[in-house]
């Protein structure tokens, strides 16, 4: 008889460890445990299609999110070129490196043009960078760092740079983040 109640109770516990897995993995669903039947079977098939369908979504958000979109203010499709790394650009006071100031940019392009740009990121990087070098070198990167007039200033004279390398397909400088760490 505790033989019995033993077994019982480790059954039960296994159904009851399933069952919370089960509700676990496929969140606000209501869990069904997948028996030897035909029933379990497509039940797996539907849990086995649900990953493949959300990577699917996920690569195309990337790819939407990399490569471009719709711009809502004007509805037209834009690409834009994400750099892979920040630009970190020192401002020099006295001969000493005062501080640092590390810009996120991103570029607006005609959508035809992104793969391209992508191709030749090296050399748009390079540019941009000479560019905010000779802006600290200008002391764009002071105190008045975040006033409009200057910030428009900075997004005109790369808008110029990127241009030089990529041509009338750059619309637009987006400057995402702006920090600046003194040293």
């Amino acid at each position: 008889m505790i033989k019995i109640i033993a077994i019982v109770i480790q059954v039960i516990a296994v159904a009851g460890g399933a069952y919370v897995g089960v509700s676990l993995s496929t969140g606000s669903q209501k869990p069904t445990l997948a028996s030897a039947d035909s029933g379990g079977d497509k039940q797996a098939k539907k849990d086995n299609a649900k990953p493949e369908k959300e990577k699917e979504k996920k690569k195309k958000s990337k790819k939407d999110g990399k490569y471009g979109g719709k711009d809502k203010d004007s509805g037209e499709s834009t690409g834009f070129m994400k750099f892979s790394r920040q630009f970190v650009v020192p401002v020099v006071s006295r001969n000493n490196v005062s501080a640092l100031v590390i810009l996120d940019i991103n570029l607006e392009l005609d959508p035809s043009a992104t793969e391209n740009a992508y191709s030749r990121e090296p050399k748009v990087r390079d540019a941009l960078l000479k560019t905010l070098l000779q802006l600290s070198n200008e002391d764009a990167f002071g105190g008045s760092l975040l006033e409009q007039e200057n910030l428009a200033q900075i997004r005109a004279r790369l808008l110029t740079s990127a241009k030089t390398v990529l041509g009338e397909d750059v619309v637009d400088v987006l400057i995402l983040n702006v920090a600046r760490q003194d040293v």
